[in-house]
Protein backbone atom coordinates (compact mmCIF):
# COMPACT_ATOMS: atom_id res chain seq x y z
CA UNK A 1 0.00 0.00 0.00
CA UNK A 2 1.17 3.51 -0.83
CA UNK A 3 0.36 6.19 1.79
CA UNK A 4 0.61 9.95 1.42
CA UNK A 5 -0.33 12.74 3.84
CA UNK A 6 -0.44 16.47 3.19
CA UNK A 7 -1.66 19.79 4.59
CA UNK A 8 -0.94 22.09 1.67
CA UNK A 9 -3.36 24.56 0.12
CA UNK A 10 -1.20 24.88 -3.00
CA UNK A 11 -1.92 22.19 -5.57
CA UNK A 12 1.32 22.67 -7.48
CA UNK A 13 3.33 22.00 -4.32
CA UNK A 14 1.03 19.10 -3.45
CA UNK A 15 1.60 17.30 -6.76
CA UNK A 16 5.34 18.03 -6.61
CA UNK A 17 5.52 16.43 -3.15
CA UNK A 18 3.52 13.42 -4.33
CA UNK A 19 5.79 13.05 -7.38
CA UNK A 20 8.84 13.10 -5.11
CA UNK A 21 7.37 10.40 -2.87
CA UNK A 22 6.64 8.27 -5.96
CA UNK A 23 10.15 8.82 -7.32
CA UNK A 24 9.15 10.56 -10.56
CA UNK A 25 9.46 14.02 -12.09
CA UNK A 26 6.58 16.37 -12.86
CA UNK A 27 5.95 17.01 -16.56
CA UNK A 28 5.09 20.69 -16.42
CA UNK A 29 1.86 20.89 -14.40
CA UNK A 30 1.16 17.17 -14.82
CA UNK A 31 2.07 14.15 -12.72
CA UNK A 32 2.02 10.99 -14.84
CA UNK A 33 1.85 8.16 -12.33
CA UNK A 34 4.52 5.43 -12.42
CA UNK A 35 3.14 2.00 -13.45
CA UNK A 36 3.82 0.40 -10.06
CA UNK A 37 1.36 2.86 -8.51
CA UNK A 38 -1.29 3.70 -11.13
CA UNK A 39 -2.06 4.12 -14.81
CA UNK A 40 -3.09 7.71 -15.44
CA UNK A 41 -2.36 11.24 -14.34
CA UNK A 42 -3.23 14.28 -12.24
CA UNK A 43 -2.69 17.81 -13.53
CA UNK A 44 -2.90 21.27 -11.97
CA UNK A 45 -5.23 23.75 -13.66
CA UNK A 46 -4.70 27.45 -12.90
CA UNK A 47 -8.01 29.31 -12.80
CA UNK A 48 -8.92 33.01 -12.87
CA UNK A 49 -8.64 35.03 -9.64
CA UNK A 50 -6.00 32.78 -8.12
CA UNK A 51 -8.07 29.58 -7.90
CA UNK A 52 -6.50 26.18 -8.54
CA UNK A 53 -7.84 22.77 -9.49
CA UNK A 54 -6.48 19.25 -9.89
CA UNK A 55 -7.92 17.19 -12.74
CA UNK A 56 -7.33 13.43 -12.35
CA UNK A 57 -7.97 10.22 -14.25
CA UNK A 58 -6.22 7.05 -13.06
CA UNK A 59 -6.59 3.35 -12.25
CA UNK A 60 -4.77 2.13 -9.14
CA UNK A 61 -2.16 -0.62 -9.43
CA UNK A 62 -1.64 -0.58 -5.67
CA UNK A 63 -3.77 0.18 -2.64
CA UNK A 64 -3.69 3.93 -1.95
CA UNK A 65 -4.21 5.74 1.36
CA UNK A 66 -4.42 9.52 0.98
CA UNK A 67 -4.95 11.85 3.93
CA UNK A 68 -5.37 15.61 4.11
CA UNK A 69 -4.66 16.71 7.66
CA UNK A 70 -6.85 19.45 9.08
CA UNK A 71 -5.42 22.92 9.59
CA UNK A 72 -6.55 26.14 11.23
CA UNK A 73 -5.95 27.99 7.94
CA UNK A 74 -9.46 28.01 6.48
CA UNK A 75 -9.95 26.95 2.88
CA UNK A 76 -12.42 24.77 1.04
CA UNK A 77 -12.27 22.10 -1.65
CA UNK A 78 -15.12 21.28 -4.00
CA UNK A 79 -14.65 17.67 -5.08
CA UNK A 80 -16.27 16.10 -8.13
CA UNK A 81 -15.46 12.39 -8.15
CA UNK A 82 -16.53 9.33 -10.07
CA UNK A 83 -15.23 6.02 -8.72
CA UNK A 84 -15.37 2.57 -10.20
CA UNK A 85 -14.75 0.63 -7.03
CA UNK A 86 -12.75 -2.57 -6.91
CA UNK A 87 -13.50 -4.42 -3.67
CA UNK A 88 -14.06 -1.42 -1.37
CA UNK A 89 -13.70 2.35 -1.17
CA UNK A 90 -13.54 4.19 2.15
CA UNK A 91 -13.86 7.96 2.53
CA UNK A 92 -13.48 9.39 6.02
CA UNK A 93 -14.13 13.00 6.96
CA UNK A 94 -13.50 13.85 10.61
CA UNK A 95 -14.94 10.59 11.88
CA UNK A 96 -17.80 10.38 9.37
CA UNK A 97 -17.18 7.31 7.20
CA UNK A 98 -18.59 6.46 3.78
CA UNK A 99 -17.74 2.90 2.76
CA UNK A 100 -18.90 1.41 -0.54
CA UNK A 101 -18.16 -1.96 -2.14
CA UNK A 102 -17.95 -3.20 -5.73
CA UNK A 103 -19.97 -0.53 -7.50
CA UNK A 104 -19.80 2.85 -9.17
CA UNK A 105 -19.95 5.86 -6.88
CA UNK A 106 -20.27 9.48 -7.97
CA UNK A 107 -20.82 12.69 -6.07
CA UNK A 108 -19.91 16.33 -5.79
CA UNK A 109 -19.20 17.52 -2.30
CA UNK A 110 -17.55 20.23 -0.27
CA UNK A 111 -14.87 19.73 2.36
CA UNK A 112 -13.29 22.18 4.75
CA UNK A 113 -9.68 22.38 5.88
CA UNK A 114 -11.01 22.37 9.44
CA UNK A 115 -11.59 18.61 9.12
CA UNK A 116 -9.38 15.64 8.28
CA UNK A 117 -10.14 13.94 4.97
CA UNK A 118 -8.89 10.40 4.31
CA UNK A 119 -9.35 8.19 1.26
CA UNK A 120 -8.54 4.49 0.93
CA UNK A 121 -8.79 3.09 -2.59
CA UNK A 122 -8.11 -0.54 -3.46
CA UNK A 123 -5.94 -1.83 -6.29
CA UNK A 124 -7.93 -1.91 -9.53
CA UNK A 125 -10.22 0.99 -8.60
CA UNK A 126 -10.64 3.77 -11.15
CA UNK A 127 -10.94 7.40 -10.11
CA UNK A 128 -11.64 10.39 -12.28
CA UNK A 129 -12.55 13.77 -10.93
CA UNK A 130 -11.62 17.32 -10.19
CA UNK A 131 -10.77 19.05 -6.91
CA UNK A 132 -11.18 22.83 -6.82
CA UNK A 133 -9.48 24.90 -4.13
CA UNK A 134 -10.72 28.29 -2.89
CA UNK A 135 -11.06 30.40 0.24
CA UNK A 136 -14.17 31.84 1.87
CA UNK A 137 -13.38 35.36 0.66
CA UNK A 138 -13.61 34.14 -2.94
CA UNK A 139 -17.23 33.15 -2.35
CA UNK A 140 -18.14 36.60 -1.08
CA UNK A 141 -16.26 38.43 -3.83
CA UNK A 142 -17.17 36.33 -6.85
CA UNK A 143 -20.37 34.39 -6.12
CA UNK A 144 -22.32 37.26 -4.54
CA UNK A 145 -22.76 35.44 -1.25
CA UNK A 146 -23.19 38.08 1.42
CA UNK A 147 -22.03 35.96 4.34
CA UNK A 148 -20.08 32.90 3.18
CA UNK A 149 -19.61 31.61 6.71
CA UNK A 150 -23.36 31.53 7.27
CA UNK A 151 -24.08 29.92 3.89
CA UNK A 152 -21.51 27.18 4.44
CA UNK A 153 -22.55 26.46 7.99
CA UNK A 154 -26.23 26.12 7.10
CA UNK A 155 -25.41 23.86 4.18
CA UNK A 156 -23.27 21.74 6.46
CA UNK A 157 -26.28 21.44 8.75
CA UNK A 158 -28.34 20.22 5.80
CA UNK A 159 -25.96 17.32 5.11
CA UNK A 160 -23.70 16.59 8.07
CA UNK A 161 -21.57 18.55 10.47
CA UNK A 162 -18.43 17.89 8.43
CA UNK A 163 -19.12 17.79 4.70
CA UNK A 164 -21.75 18.44 2.07
CA UNK A 165 -22.64 16.21 -0.83
CA UNK A 166 -24.89 16.42 -3.85
CA UNK A 167 -25.70 13.72 -6.41
CA UNK A 168 -24.16 14.17 -9.84
CA UNK A 169 -26.79 14.76 -12.49
CA UNK A 170 -26.50 15.02 -16.27
CA UNK A 171 -25.60 18.71 -16.25
CA UNK A 172 -22.65 18.16 -13.89
CA UNK A 173 -21.64 15.15 -15.99
CA UNK A 174 -21.78 17.19 -19.19
CA UNK A 175 -19.42 19.85 -17.80
CA UNK A 176 -16.96 17.21 -16.61
CA UNK A 177 -17.13 15.10 -19.78
CA UNK A 178 -16.42 18.15 -21.92
CA UNK A 179 -13.29 18.82 -19.83
CA UNK A 180 -12.03 15.27 -20.22
CA UNK A 181 -12.78 14.76 -23.89
CA UNK A 182 -11.32 17.91 -25.45
CA UNK A 183 -8.28 17.09 -27.58
CA UNK A 184 -4.84 18.00 -26.21
CA UNK A 185 -4.02 19.69 -29.53
CA UNK A 186 -7.08 21.95 -29.44
CA UNK A 187 -5.85 25.56 -29.07
CA UNK A 188 -8.90 26.34 -26.92
CA UNK A 189 -8.38 23.34 -24.63
CA UNK A 190 -7.32 25.25 -21.52
CA UNK A 191 -9.90 27.99 -22.01
CA UNK A 192 -12.61 25.33 -22.38
CA UNK A 193 -11.50 23.46 -19.26
CA UNK A 194 -11.39 26.68 -17.23
CA UNK A 195 -14.85 27.64 -18.48
CA UNK A 196 -16.40 24.29 -17.58
CA UNK A 197 -14.84 24.36 -14.12
CA UNK A 198 -16.30 27.80 -13.48
CA UNK A 199 -19.72 26.63 -14.68
CA UNK A 200 -19.51 23.65 -12.32
CA UNK A 201 -18.59 25.93 -9.40
CA UNK A 202 -21.37 28.38 -10.22
CA UNK A 203 -23.99 25.63 -10.40
CA UNK A 204 -22.99 24.00 -7.13
CA UNK A 205 -22.92 27.19 -5.10
CA UNK A 206 -26.06 28.63 -6.64
CA UNK A 207 -27.89 25.48 -5.56
CA UNK A 208 -26.19 25.61 -2.16
CA UNK A 209 -27.35 29.19 -1.66
CA UNK A 210 -30.94 28.40 -2.60
CA UNK A 211 -31.03 25.48 -0.18
CA UNK A 212 -29.51 27.51 2.64
CA UNK A 213 -32.53 29.84 2.68
CA UNK A 214 -34.83 27.11 3.93
CA UNK A 215 -32.38 24.86 5.74
CA UNK A 216 -33.68 25.71 9.18
CA UNK A 217 -37.25 24.70 8.32
CA UNK A 218 -36.56 21.76 5.99
CA UNK A 219 -36.13 18.24 7.35
CA UNK A 220 -32.61 16.87 7.11
CA UNK A 221 -32.09 14.37 4.28
CA UNK A 222 -30.07 11.40 5.46
CA UNK A 223 -26.93 10.30 3.67
CA UNK A 224 -28.59 6.94 3.00
CA UNK A 225 -31.53 8.65 1.27
CA UNK A 226 -29.10 10.76 -0.80
CA UNK A 227 -27.39 7.56 -1.95
CA UNK A 228 -30.76 6.02 -2.84
CA UNK A 229 -31.76 9.10 -4.84
CA UNK A 230 -28.47 8.90 -6.77
CA UNK A 231 -29.38 5.31 -7.64
CA UNK A 232 -32.84 6.38 -8.84
CA UNK A 233 -31.39 9.19 -10.98
CA UNK A 234 -29.03 6.66 -12.59
CA UNK A 235 -31.95 4.32 -13.35
CA UNK A 236 -33.84 7.18 -15.01
CA UNK A 237 -30.95 8.25 -17.23
CA UNK A 238 -28.87 5.13 -17.93
CA UNK A 239 -30.92 4.36 -21.06
CA UNK A 240 -33.03 7.39 -21.81
CA UNK A 241 -34.38 5.88 -25.05
CA UNK A 242 -36.25 3.16 -23.13
CA UNK A 243 -39.50 3.63 -21.26
CA UNK A 244 -38.66 4.67 -17.67
CA UNK A 245 -39.66 2.64 -14.61
CA UNK A 246 -42.91 3.63 -12.93
CA UNK A 247 -42.92 5.67 -9.71
CA UNK A 248 -43.92 2.55 -7.77
CA UNK A 249 -41.02 0.59 -9.29
CA UNK A 250 -38.59 3.40 -8.48
CA UNK A 251 -39.94 3.65 -4.93
CA UNK A 252 -39.38 -0.08 -4.49
CA UNK A 253 -35.79 0.30 -5.76
CA UNK A 254 -35.25 3.18 -3.34
CA UNK A 255 -36.80 1.28 -0.41
CA UNK A 256 -39.10 4.18 0.43
CA UNK A 257 -42.71 5.15 -0.16
CA UNK A 258 -43.75 6.78 -3.44
CA UNK A 259 -44.69 9.96 -1.59
CA UNK A 260 -41.31 10.17 0.15
CA UNK A 261 -39.43 9.45 -3.08
CA UNK A 262 -41.27 12.18 -4.98
CA UNK A 263 -40.75 14.70 -2.17
CA UNK A 264 -37.04 14.00 -1.67
CA UNK A 265 -36.29 13.78 -5.40
CA UNK A 266 -37.75 17.25 -5.92
CA UNK A 267 -35.78 18.64 -2.96
CA UNK A 268 -32.47 17.27 -4.27
CA UNK A 269 -32.91 17.66 -8.04
CA UNK A 270 -35.17 20.70 -8.02
CA UNK A 271 -37.97 19.18 -10.11
CA UNK A 272 -40.35 16.23 -10.25
CA UNK A 273 -39.20 12.78 -11.35
CA UNK A 274 -41.16 12.96 -14.61
CA UNK A 275 -40.00 16.51 -15.40
CA UNK A 276 -36.39 15.49 -14.78
CA UNK A 277 -36.72 12.47 -17.05
CA UNK A 278 -38.43 14.57 -19.72
CA UNK A 279 -35.68 17.19 -19.62
CA UNK A 280 -32.99 14.54 -20.12
CA UNK A 281 -35.06 13.00 -22.92
CA UNK A 282 -35.32 16.31 -24.76
CA UNK A 283 -31.60 16.95 -24.25
CA UNK A 284 -30.84 13.62 -25.96
CA UNK A 285 -33.20 14.58 -28.79
CA UNK A 286 -31.43 17.91 -29.23
CA UNK A 287 -28.01 16.24 -29.33
CA UNK A 288 -29.22 13.73 -31.94
CA UNK A 289 -30.60 16.54 -34.10
CA UNK A 290 -27.42 18.58 -33.77
CA UNK A 291 -25.36 15.59 -34.90
CA UNK A 292 -26.96 15.93 -38.33
CA UNK A 293 -27.30 12.16 -38.67
CA UNK A 294 -31.05 11.90 -38.09
CA UNK A 295 -34.26 13.48 -39.34
CA UNK A 296 -36.81 14.98 -36.94
CA UNK A 297 -39.04 11.95 -37.49
CA UNK A 298 -36.21 9.51 -36.73
CA UNK A 299 -35.30 11.35 -33.53
CA UNK A 300 -38.91 11.50 -32.38
CA UNK A 301 -39.31 7.78 -32.90
CA UNK A 302 -36.01 7.02 -31.16
CA UNK A 303 -37.05 8.76 -27.97
CA UNK A 304 -40.48 7.16 -27.95
CA UNK A 305 -42.86 9.54 -29.75
CA UNK A 306 -45.12 7.94 -32.35
CA UNK A 307 -46.96 11.26 -32.71
CA UNK A 308 -44.54 13.87 -34.08
CA UNK A 309 -46.84 16.74 -33.11
CA UNK A 310 -46.52 15.70 -29.48
CA UNK A 311 -42.74 15.48 -29.89
CA UNK A 312 -42.60 18.95 -31.43
CA UNK A 313 -44.73 20.40 -28.62
CA UNK A 314 -42.57 18.80 -25.90
CA UNK A 315 -39.36 19.95 -27.60
CA UNK A 316 -40.62 23.52 -27.98
CA UNK A 317 -41.68 23.59 -24.32
CA UNK A 318 -38.12 22.69 -23.28
CA UNK A 319 -36.05 24.78 -25.72
CA UNK A 320 -38.55 27.32 -27.11
CA UNK A 321 -37.67 26.01 -30.57
CA UNK A 322 -39.28 23.43 -32.82
CA UNK A 323 -37.14 20.39 -33.65
CA UNK A 324 -37.04 21.52 -37.27
CA UNK A 325 -35.52 24.85 -36.16
CA UNK A 326 -32.69 23.42 -34.08
CA UNK A 327 -30.19 23.46 -36.97
CA UNK A 328 -31.61 26.51 -38.72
Amino acid sequence: MFSFEYQSNNYRLLLSSLAQELGVQMQGNTLVYPPHFADGYSTVIELPNGLQAILSDYTLNDHFHLKRNKTTEEFYVLRYEEFRIEDELTLKIDGDVLSTKNEHHAGIFLTSSLFDVAYLGRKGSHNKGINILFDKEWLANHLQITDPEEVLSTYLQLKTASFTMEPIDNEYRRYFTEMMQIEATNPLRMATIQNRIMLLIERFFSRLYERSKSVLTSPKISRYDIHQLMHIEALLTENILNRPPTIDQLAQEAAMSSAKLKKLFKEVYGTSIYAYYQKQRMTVARDLLLSGDYTVKEVGLQIGYSNLSNFAAAFKKEFNLLPSEIRA
